[in-house]
Formats: C-alpha cells, structure tokens, sequence
C-alpha cells in the first residue's frame, strides 16, 4: 500500500465505553514510553470522566485501515489572547509500529480540521525537549515555538 492509501484510511473514533479498554493499552504504552508514573485505574476513572464531558474535549482512538494505532486528546479552554476558543492536544501516541509515512501529519490534520469545526481558534500541543522526532514533525506540520515557557503548579495526588 503507498503512502496516501495508508494515511488516507486514517480515522479518529470517539473513545467511549465499548473501546475505552483499547484506548487504556495505547495510554498504558505512552506512559511507559515517557517513564512517567501510571496508576491504570486512576487514569481510567479520569479519562472516563473526560469523556463523559464533552465541553471539555475528545479522545480519539487513532485507527489505520480499521485498526487501533494509537489515540489522541484534545481539551479545549479559552484565551483572550487568542481571540477564543483554544484547543491544546494534550496526548498523542501513535504505536512504534505505524509511525512515519505521514501517519502522524494525517492524524494532525484530521484534528485541525475537526477543531476548527467546532469553533476553535489556535491549537496548541507540546513535545518533550528531548523529543526531536515529535517536534520535527510539529514544526512541519505548521506548528511554531512561540518561545514562551510552560509553568504548571500541581494540586492533589498526581505530582506528574
């Protein structure tokens, strides 16, 4: 298969509780993959509650040719700044297996295109510095550094 047929069978499904187990797998993988901490039922509570919400966002399970690959979450907010309505994608992952050949600059697209949709007018995400290959194919993709920093303060539990 060449590479437009496989990104163009490229789809987002809405993550809810008939493939809430398929998308947990994907999250436990993106967790491991980054070495950050994981507790699979607290992180399925929230992610249930998530999904439950749809003024919060989306959560896609990312499907290739009507297989699982991976998944996304997308959280809206505002910013005056920004003149609206903003959407930051909060989680990508695609498995190792199905990366390149433009899977990811598909899935991004498809996310714009369904952002803008609904109204949002900037989408924001981040990569870990470290992660040259992410932030290559944000900067690609259109995405620029706006060389501002990301400062986060964290109440509760998850010191994360």
């Amino acid at each position: 298969m060449d590479q437009t047929s496989l990104t163009s069978s490229i789809m987002l499904v809405t993550v809810d509780g008939s493939n809430i187990d398929i998308a947990m797998a994907f999250v436990a993988d993106f967790y491991k993959h980054f070495n950050y901490p994981f507790d699979q039922n607290h992180k399925r509570k929230v992610l249930l509650g998530f999904i439950a919400d749809q003024s919060l966002g989306r959560a896609w399970l990312i499907q290739q040719a009507g297989v699982a690959i991976g998944y996304a979450i997308v959280a809206f907010s505002f910013s005056l700044e920004r003149n609206g309505r903003i959407a930051f994608i909060d989680e990508l992952f695609i498995d190792d297996s199905s990366r390149s050949a433009g899977v990811g600059a598909s899935v991004l697209s498809k996310i714009e295109s369904w952002c803008a949709s609904v109204g949002v007018t900037n989408v924001r995400l981040e990569a870990e510095a470290s992660n040259e290959r992410a932030s290559a194919l944000y900067v690609r993709c259109g995405y620029i550094d706006q060389h501002r920093r990301l400062l986060t303060k964290v109440h509760g539990v998850d010191k994360h």
